[in-house]
């Protein structure tokens, strides 16, 4: 089964830009190769890119007070876990906190350190990382993987407290979204928006779900087209 996700505003498309950026970095970072240690580097300057949208950290405060408003709702439900809700809000603040307490945009104390600027403006440049253009950090790929990964760590956990809320954001928001099952005739599924209803409003991203020409996806918020031909 294909899980595919569609986002209705470009807050969520970017939402699951950075979440997909953020796994691949957690997994390069539990590597011990340069070559990982590379790319884990380049997946930091993508993060710090996509990241720097001015309204980015406005767009995630709000949603995590949004969620925060939505969960002091459910307080004394009888039919609701109230440890468990408990817990969920405890990391909707933690986050908030995390998030509130940052200077400025996501991973600008990185943009500080001139060693890792002189890489990231090279690494658009095919080949632009080879030894004889950047030799300080052809020494550093070759250090012990241990003084590597100690460093990625560090760099990294200037860029976790936006992952971790994203994180948190993505899973509310899949958890309360609702699906159904539609079929994908010849691969193509379409279906209006409903009256009255903005992309803005729009709970979650739609998941589609394929699986022999059947498709599983959140309810929609505005037309939407599946390209791919099963």
């Amino acid at each position: 089964m294909i899980l595919y996700e569609y986002p209705f505003n470009e807050r969520l498309r970017t939402y699951l830009r950075l979440e997909q950026l953020y796994r691949r970095l957690r997994e390069l970072l539990t590597r011990a190769h340069s070559v990982d240690h590379h790319f884990a580097l380049i997946t930091i300057f993508e993060i710090m890119d996509v990241a720097s949208r001015s309204d980015l950290k406005t767009d995630v405060l709000k949603d995590l007070e949004r969620q925060k408003n939505l969960l002091d709702v459910l307080r004394d439900n009888p039919d609701i876990s109230q440890h468990m809700l408990h817990q969920v809000a405890r990391q909707v603040e933690q986050c908030f906190k995390a998030i509130n307490e940052q200077n400025g945009k996501t991973g600008q104390a990185l943009t500080e350190n001139d060693w890792l600027m002189s890489i990231r403006s090279r690494v658009g440049i095919p080949g632009g990382t080879c030894s004889f253009d950047l030799p300080a950090y052809h020494a550093w790929l070759s250090l012990d993987p241990r003084y590597r990964q100690r460093d990625l760590e560090d760099w990294a956990a200037e860029l976790m407290p936006l992952g971790q809320s994203l994180e948190l954001i993505l899973q509310l928001l899949r958890e309360t979204g609702v699906s159904q099952r539609v079929a994908a005739e010849q691969g193509v599924f379409q279906q209006a928006m409903p009256a009255g209803r903005s992309s803005t409003s729009c709970p979650a991203p739609r998941s589609a779900r394929s699986q022999a020409r059947k498709k599983s996806r959140r309810s929609p918020c505005r037309t939407a087209r599946c390209s791919r031909r099963c």
